[in-house]
């Protein structure tokens, strides 16, 4: 009698465990693509947040950029405000607190303002900057496959380029066509390089008033200020200056020294307002320049009988100020003093 055997032939155990492999296989591949693509995708939406707060910077610093203003350039904060870095755009408040300085791939990013061109400085230009990830050493191979620049691009919604196997030249996006390098002052960027451009028209600001401003500006009708003006250099009107409050000048000036520009005003060394006339710091008018009294026996400083002090109040000395001189006025005695004449000076110019 015959007994029936059941089992797997080795054929059969052959092929379940080649499916099993190739299941396996395919398995560890599907979650490494995952893992690649989740990375990819994360990768690129790190770039598009340093792409906006380089937004951001070139908008905050527009002034500074195009030499609007000597104000604004982020000093003790950008070493090279042409060249900012990841932490000084952190620390200028461009980037959250949270935010990681470390991409998740394994790139070097740098951040690159261009020079701007043209008439900044009268009617506004055009600001460009350009973020790069450039792959390192160790991620030349798999930076460089279409699967992972296509999913980096895609996160971008068309607004970045990349540098590719098939125009290694170029740095090419749905909008984006540069040469590479793109600056002539730059190395070529390796395959695989992705680049972001940031832009900012300055010429919407141009017609605006800002701090430091370097332009001559004209206005066409009144300035109203309500608290105080305080001007640097010099000032000047075609009309008239008037002022509801006092008019205080802190330049002194000595009587009879040289001086440039006619018609300058500026407080007297001594006393009393100078001003400039033929070359020279004058009194504008003829005033006095004090009184003293001086007798023939004693200084005016020693104790006299007189109960008023004998010494001139501008000096504080029996003698004129500079550009004064004295003119006698009386000489006079007490009736019972034979022996000491008191003469009065009043100081004139």
């Amino acid at each position: 009698m015959w007994t029936q055997q059941r089992g797997f032939s080795l054929f059969e155990m052959i092929v379940v465990t080649a499916l099993t492999s190739l299941i396996g296989v395919w398995s560890a591949t599907t979650w490494v693509q995952q893992t690649e693509d989740a990375a990819s995708e994360a990768m690129g939406r790190w770039l598009i947040t340093v792409k906006e707060s380089v937004d951001q910077m070139l908008v905050r610093q527009a002034d500074f950029l195009t030499g609007l203003s000597v104000t604004g350039s982020g000093s003790g904060i950008y070493q090279n405000i042409w060249r900012p870095s990841l932490s000084e755009l952190a620390g200028a408040g461009h980037l959250s607190k949270g935010f990681s300085l470390r991409a998740p791939l394994n790139y070097d990013v740098s951040i690159k303002v261009l020079k701007p061109h043209g008439l900044c400085l009268t009617q506004g230009c055009k600001l460009e900057a350009l973020t790069i990830a450039a792959p390192k050493q160790a991620q030349d191979h798999q930076a460089s496959t279409m699967t992972r620049i296509g999913k980096i691009l895609a996160s971008f919604k068309g607004q970045g380029a990349s540098v590719t196997q098939l125009s290694p030249e170029r740095v090419r996006g749905p909008t984006v066509d540069l040469p590479n390098p793109p600056e002539p002052d730059m190395l070529q960027l390796p395959i695989g390089s992705i680049v972001l451009q940031s832009f900012f028209d300055s010429s919407a600001q141009a017609s605006f008033l800002r701090q430091g401003e370097q332009r001559d500006v004209q206005l066409g009708a009144h300035l109203n200020v309500m608290g105080r003006l305080a001007v640097g250099g010099a000032l000047s009107a075609a009309g008239r200056i008037s002022s509801s409050e006092h008019l205080q000048l802190a330049a002194v000036a000595q009587q009879g020294a040289a001086c440039e520009g006619e018609g300058l005003i500026a407080q007297s060394s001594t006393k009393g307002l100078l001003v400039c006339q033929a070359g020279v710091w004058q009194t504008s008018t003829k005033s006095s320049g004090g009184r003293y009294i001086d007798n023939t026996i004693s200084s005016c400083h020693s104790p006299q009988e007189l109960i008023i002090d004998m010494r001139n109040p501008l000096t504080g000395d029996c003698s004129c100020p500079d550009g004064y001189k004295p003119q006698l006025m009386s000489v006079w005695r007490y009736p019972f003093h034979s022996y000491n004449e008191f003469y009065t000076y009043l100081c004139l110019n």
